[in-house]
């Protein structure tokens, strides 16, 4: 599954890696701002990113401490997840990506003429200082540009419905995609940020059920590979899991589904 979650991805790319001690909070001991690491755990929920910031301290994580480290990041994460500021980031975010709706003829006239405005500024920055049969082509252009503003602008305008039509192209098939695209926001963006989080928790258990921790690694083209062609064809996602290593993954999944029982 390429979506996975993105709480866990946070933890586990910064696992792979450092030194753990108890400090005021993980990100100390990672030598990266908090407001940093909060920007990239929140980009990694909303875009299914995998991402973290760079730090200059990191290392390998000595064995028997990564299950410690893990419960500090799933903590605060938890903790940032619950907060007013997280929900509310989030439901702007969502209410960005929600898709329109193509019966919504003011919203498309709108958009239409700040659209023709935009292009007009462009169209006329653009033709200054050309000569000859690009002059004439800009100019053409731009006489287009402002006679469909105009008869947009005024519905009493002779060529008003004609443009209004080609705002309404699309028909059923228009209605049909905007039907698919609502049910695929409804399932990523869901609502409520619990509903969320229930979701990534889930994803990352799914991804992470079926690791073999003792696979076979050979070396091909200077870099390990796997021997067995169905994990070396896993996703990038899978194998990052893999790296981060035994006890790492089994902390993050005994995290994982203590959450989601909670949120059930």
């Amino acid at each position: 599954m390429k979506k996975i979650t993105r709480i866990w991805m946070v933890c586990l790319l910064a696992l792979s890696a450092v030194a753990f001690t108890v400090v005021k909070n993980i990100f100390d001991q990672l030598d990266i701002a908090e407001e940093e690491a909060r920007e990239y755990i929140f980009d990694n929920f909303k875009s299914s990113n995998l991402s973290f910031p760079s730090s200059a301290v990191i290392k390998n994580l000595a064995l028997g401490k990564r299950a410690g480290a893990v419960k500090e990041l799933g903590d605060y994460i938890r903790k940032y997840t619950n907060s007013p500021e997280f929900a509310a980031e989030y439901k702007t975010v969502r209410e960005g990506a929600r898709p329109k709706n193509p019966a919504d003829k003011e919203a498309k006239l709108k958009a239409r003429i700040e659209g023709l405005k935009h292009d007009i500024e462009t169209t006329e920055k653009d033709m200054k200082g050309v000569t000859g049969d690009m002059k004439k082509l800009y100019e053409s252009t731009l006489q287009m540009q402002k006679t469909e503003l105009k008869a947009l602008q005024d519905p009493k305008d002779p060529n008003h419905k004609m443009y209004l039509m080609d705002l309404s192209e699309g028909g059923e098939e228009g209605e049909k995609n905007y039907k698919e695209d609502l049910k695929y926001f409804e399932q990523e963006y869901p609502a409520q940020v619990k509903d969320l989080v229930k979701r990534r928790l889930q994803e990352f258990l799914t991804l992470t059920a079926d690791i073999n921790f003792d696979a076979k690694l050979v070396d091909r083209d200077g870099r390990k590979r796997f021997a067995d062609p169905k994990l070396e064809a896993k996703d990038e996602s899978w194998k990052r899991c893999f790296r981060s290593g035994r006890e790492t993954i089994a902390a993050a999944r005994s995290y994982a589904q203590q959450w989601l029982k909670e949120l059930n």
